[in-house]
């Protein structure tokens, strides 16, 4: 976190980790807004990454795995709630917030990027939400990101994880802006000289609904089923786009899954980012201590044998009452941080 010229500069810069979000990075940024918020001689916010690969892969699940291992319930899920809080300070931000997508982001850190007011991608970026496939569920609010998007194909992105590129993002209304990832230096230095007029005018906005290339009319009809198991039943039926996203789901966790769906549904009825986090929290918070969410650590970042016995199959249906133990009560929004989090830390 720097000052440049007229801008706060957020540079995230943990590339051996694909930039995911540690604790520190979390209150770094979140002290760095709070600074710049008020200051008169910050006009906007430019955030970026370092390393080419990755904006950023996510909240540091394997830290928060971590806690769990020592038994800090309290860490694990304050981790969290510090990510989601990071989101909605950057969503109500009073300030432009330029956030340049120049490699993948995916689970929390698309949040990040896709909360900024204005979100610019290069051809090198791509989004995706793969949370599913370790027993966790698509959250930095990506229910609300998704709110607006056929049901059908929120819920195919949601749970298969599938990978966008920027020209899909575009499509879909995620975002407005793009730009070579070779004009991205000069564009930075632009920004912090004259300002948010620098940044290019965004892609005239679409009269048409949002659409998916190759979202293929069997797709959407498999994925207007009400549960997995419905779900998995239509894609049986179909080509060769619906076995890719039969086999997606059948790595997926199946309670990861029907919590996902109840998310979208969630977000569609509630329709506000904070209500969608409020959520997702809750959630979450059940999920860090459940089998699941172990079982999908363990085949994907410990053994890395990618082959996770979830607890229950993909077969089931889950009702209401398997359900119940991980939502909130009706209106719950998201909890205040509590403690150092919340204090300024000058000179960042």
């Amino acid at each position: 976190m720097r000052r440049q010229g007229r801008a706060g500069r957020i540079t995230l810069n943990r590339p051996r980790a694909l930039n995911m979000l540690s604790e520190a990075m979390l209150s770094g940024i979140a002290s760095a807004l709070h600074d710049w918020r008020a200051d008169p001689a910050i006009e906007l916010v430019v955030m970026d990454a370092v390393g080419g690969r990755a904006f950023c892969a996510g909240g540091d699940i394997a830290a928060v795995h971590g806690r769990m291992v020592q038994g800090d319930i309290d860490g694990a899920r304050g981790h969290c709630l510090a990510e989601y809080r990071l989101d909605l300070a950057l969503a109500r931000y009073p300030k432009p917030v330029v956030a340049l997508i120049d490699g993948v982001a995916m689970g929390g850190g698309l949040g990040l990027a896709l909360h900024a007011s204005h979100p610019v991608a290069s051809e090198r970026a791509s989004f995706a939400m793969p949370e599913c496939g370790i027993g966790w569920i698509p959250d930095s609010g990506a229910s609300h990101l998704l709110s607006d998007l056929p049901a059908p194909l929120a819920a195919f992105i949601a749970l298969t994880g599938e990978k966008l590129g920027a020209e899909a993002a575009v499509s879909l209304g995620l975002l407005r802006r793009r730009i070579a990832s070779a004009d991205l230096p000069e564009l930075t230095e632009a920004l912090c000289a004259q300002g948010i007029a620098a940044l290019p005018a965004s892609l005239p906005e679409s009269t048409a609904a949002p659409a998916l290339p190759g979202f293929a009319p069997e797709l959407e009809h498999a994925f207007a089923a009400p549960d997995v198991p419905e779900i998995l039943a239509r894609l049986d039926s179909g080509g060769e786009a619906c076995a890719r996203a039969a086999r997606s789901l059948l790595k997926a966790s199946p309670l990861a899954l029907a919590l996902t769906l109840g998310a979208l549904a969630h977000a569609r009825r509630q329709g506000s980012l904070e209500a969608a986090l409020g959520f997702e929290y809750a959630v979450v918070s059940q999920l860090l201590i459940h089998p699941d969410f172990t079982e999908g650590i363990r085949a994907a970042m410990i053994d890395r044998d990618r082959r996770p016995a979830w607890t229950l199959a993909h077969t089931h249906r889950f009702t209401p009452a398997d359900l119940a133990p991980f939502l909130p009560a009706p209106g719950t929004l998201l909890p205040a941080l509590a403690g150092p989090r919340n204090v300024s830390r000058k000179g960042t």
